[in-house]
């Protein structure tokens, strides 16, 4: 299969680079900053905001995997993450439909929800929450988010490409997940305050990769958005303890056993069976 990946250089671009390769797929990778890649990978840098230069990507391949974006509020102004994500992605969409691409897949980010910058402390209306929870933005990032899931239902109207949009938590390696794990039990102040607005959500830069393998594999119609996480926490303490501590007002529809994530994905469950492999360990 013949993937075009753009944001190679980022951390789950990374991954996904070398796992596509490792499976024998055919990459075509672009960023907008200079990277390294397999010999086997015809590689380009530019930037998604000049149309000229997303037009003149591959789109002769079989799927594109779309990671080019601003990955968090703190990579510029308001106004410049917004634009830069928005219009990046329209740009890549448009072509990739125009090309008769028959798949995207794109980042999405659990941030959507609100809670992971929000400047008031914030906390989700009830638990567990699938995709339909109420969106509370506070700045652009998270607003990007939801305008790209609006543009890729928009595009999949328009033509015969199908998007499917990946709702990411904190996703990082193994060893980076249990340092935050670890920081958290010590009661760094910080990471403490972090963790609960992420809402000790997680996933192994492993499985983002073989989450986008599983949607290349079954392939996908229409347009839709998932949620795609690890089925635990890696808080110090169980996950009802945790929401009890801080985040009271959030209704539990349903007790979370143990350190059971509050994220419900059984949507994507449901249509692409795959579930994270490479969890937590507690210690």
């Amino acid at each position: 299969m013949k993937v075009l990946l753009t944001g190679a250089a980022g951390l789950i671009g990374k991954e996904i680079l070398n796992t596509l390769v490792a499976e024998g797929h055919e990459v075509v990778a672009t960023d907008r900053v200079q990277f390294s890649a397999p010999a086997s990978v015809k590689s380009s840098v530019g930037d998604l905001m000049s149309i000229e230069f997303a037009e003149s990507l591959d789109f002769d391949c079989d799927a594109v995997v779309h990671l080019g974006s601003v990955p968090s509020p703190l990579g510029g102004s308001d106004e410049m993450v917004f634009h830069n994500n928005v219009m990046g992605t329209y740009h890549l969409f448009a072509a990739a439909v125009e090309k008769k691409v028959p798949v995207v897949i794109y980042a999405s980010s659990l941030s959507i929800y609100g809670t992971a910058w929000s400047g008031p402390w914030t906390s989700p209306e009830y638990v567990p929450f699938d995709e339909n929870l109420p969106l509370n933005h506070y700045e652009s990032y998270a607003l990007s988010k939801e305008v790209n899931e609006r543009s890729a239902d928009m595009w999949a109207n328009r033509g015969e490409t199908a998007f499917v949009g990946l709702r990411f938590p904190y996703c990082n390696s193994e060893a980076a997940i249990n340092d935050f794990a670890e920081k958290m039990k010590q009661g760094d102040k910080e990471t403490v305050l972090t963790g609960a607005k992420i809402l000790w959500c997680y996933l192994d830069l492993r499985d983002a990769a073989q989450g986008v393998l599983t949607i290349l594999k079954k392939g996908a119609k229409g347009s839709a958005t998932y949620n795609f996480l690890a089925p635990d926490t890696n808080a110090p303490k169980p996950t009802m303890e945790m929401l009890a501590e801080f985040h009271p007002t959030t209704k539990v529809n349903t007790p979370l056993p143990g350190y059971a994530t509050i994220v419900d994905c059984s949507a994507w469950e449901k249509v692409y069976g795959y579930k994270p492999k490479h969890l937590f360990k507690r210690g």
